[in-house]
């Protein structure tokens, strides 16, 4: 019995297929082709999407573009590693028509078109919204730690500087101390590799006193040397990495990505700033948000609120000076009374405050609170099972200035479980499906913009398949030629835009004032549904 066998590779054919004839009808390849045609490139602002008109032709920025999106569907994001499918992957030969960028090209394309790679997601948001797919009712946010360029050898704080600094001077003590003993030996003949080690030490604690200085003329806890941008942040428990933490904002409807940012700090500052950019892109706040409790600041709930965004932030579990002796007893067991501003304690006591307002030292900044509290606390039976505190302090509840916003959140988070409880499987599941999946668990470009381009870059990619599963290949490549035959680079639009510009040359001031009008009506209808929308407010970068 023989075995399968294949075609001989020596074999002439006489009419060759071509590389279309090659390619899948439904292969991805055809949907990013058919994507990046519907991109206004010239409006998201690519370096060169206008060839000059002397030197050598550079590369038509659609065809790296579709090159990278390609490479991140595919799991494959390094210049060097482009380059070489370039020359033997065959979806890639018929993607770029055969064109073969060096690495360099590659590479630079990346990194100098930072606000045009964040615009092409931005355009694709609005593409998706327009589809209507997103539910616009409900949104999640969530940051993840992606590694930076960066290693925690190359991660310095203050305890650190000056550990290695003692750790210097220890050593030079030592070698100082040889240094006497070789001079007694040898009368004055001293050991040459000593001074040399000498010399290194003194180099060395050079540059740590330059670290040092730096952290003191920029006022920051740590700096980094390779990815000066970058920070050393808590991964979970104890264990840190330096990194970036990635927010991303997604829809409820079909878990898609409504917005991304890329930071170098923690979550806890970030729940307003989030909430603005996914108000700019809805066009509304009626919508809730819902964030876990690494997120819970007072502050931030307060500037959602007053956005008129509705907040579901779980309540974060804070350590008490003096814990409270049984759970009866806690600050959600003691009633307020706006009208008269005062607490009603579980045993009916109530307890008043002097009406001041006293600023708290903690890591919310701008709080205010005042203390509420009774004399009859003294003499309470139930006392021990209230608070440790001493008996001439009692138990003293503390009201912030942003107090009637947390409290209304915590309620609609303990009376809403089931709509807090979808927070997990639409936030987590697309950082699931980058750090896990695809393997996308760390950043190659250094600095927050270059960070946030390949940001949107991968999730530009990530929506791209999902809106595949969800609509399927066909309606996707309808709508997006729908899209593409109207606004695209040879569509009717930029067609009637180039006409227009040549007829107002001209001396007629009838066709001048008439395509004038026409003019102004279709760039209102353009920007106002596809564009503007698109942009966030300035107060929300």
């Amino acid at each position: 019995m023989s075995y399968i066998k294949g075609i001989n590779r020596n074999q002439l054919l006489l009419l060759p297929p071509s590389l279309d004839e090659m390619i899948e009808e439904e292969s991805p390849v055809r949907i990013i082709d058919a994507f990046v045609d519907a991109i206004d490139i010239k409006q998201a602002g690519f370096d060169k999407s206008l060839p000059a008109e002397r030197g050598r032709p550079p590369y038509d920025p659609s065809d790296l573009l579709k090159l990278y999106i390609y490479g991140y569907m595919n799991r494959i994001r390094t210049s060097r590693k482009l380059e070489r499918e370039c020359t033997r992957n065959i979806e890639l030969m018929w993607l770029m028509n055969n064109l073969r960028p060096s690495a360099r090209s590659i590479a630079y394309f990346r990194s100098d078109n930072k606000k045009a790679l964040k615009q092409v997601f931005r355009q694709f948001v609005v593409m998706i919204k327009n589809w209507d797919l997103f539910g616009k009712n409900l949104l999640a946010v969530d940051g993840s730690k992606l590694r930076a360029v960066n290693s925690k050898k190359n991660n310095y704080n203050q305890r650190k500087i000056e550990r290695h600094l003692a750790l210097i001077d220890k050593k030079t003590e030592e070698y100082l101390n040889k240094l006497d003993e070789n001079d007694k030996k040898d009368h004055g003949n001293r050991n040459v590799k000593v001074k040399e080690v000498l010399n290194q030490l003194k180099l060395r604690r050079e540059k740590y006193e330059q670290l040092e200085k730096k952290l003191k003329e920029t006022g920051k806890d740590q700096v980094s040397t390779t990815d000066p941008e970058a920070r050393q942040l808590i991964i979970r428990g104890q264990i840190t990495e330096v990194a970036y933490n990635v927010q991303a904002t997604v829809d409820s409807k079909h878990n898609l990505i409504a917005d991304v940012k890329a930071t170098n700090t923690n979550d806890r500052k970030l729940l307003g700033v989030m909430g603005k950019r996914a108000k700019a892109i809805l066009g509304h706040n009626n919508f809730d948000f819902l964030a876990d409790k690494g997120y819970f600041n007072q502050e931030e709930i307060y500037l959602c609120s007053k956005e008129g965004i509705t907040p579901y932030v779980a309540v974060q579990d804070v350590g008490h000076g003096h814990p409270i002796p049984t759970k009866e007893y806690r600050y959600h067991n003691f009633s307020y009374n706006k009208i008269q501003d005062c607490y009603i304690c579980p045993q009916g006591a109530k307890l008043t405050s002097n009406g001041s307002w006293y600023k708290k030292d903690t890591r919310n900044k701008n709080i205010l609170v005042k203390h509420y509290k009774t004399p009859l606390c003294k003499n309470c039976k139930a006392r021990p099972l209230c608070t440790k505190s001493p008996v001439t302090r009692g138990r003293v509840i503390e009201r912030s200035n942003y107090q009637g916003q947390v409290d209304a959140n915590n309620r609609r988070v303990e009376k809403e479980k089931d709509k807090y409880r979808l927070r997990q499987q639409m936030v987590e599941h697309p950082f699931g499906v980058i750090k896990r999946q695809w393997g996308y668990d760390h950043v190659l470009l250094k600095g927050t913009k270059k960070v946030e381009a390949e940001l949107n870059l991968i999730f530009t990619t990530y929506n791209l398949v999902r809106v595949i599963k969800i609509i399927g290949f066909k309606e996707l490549i309808r709508k997006l030629r729908a899209f593409s035959s109207f606004f695209g680079k040879n569509g009717l639009f930029k067609r009637f835009l180039r006409l227009f510009e040549k007829l107002v040359k001209t001396n007629i001031m009838q066709i001048k004032e008439l395509l004038g009008y026409i003019y102004i009506k279709i760039i209102y209808i353009y920007h106002n549904k596809f564009l503007l929308k698109a942009d966030f407010c300035t107060n929300c970068r």
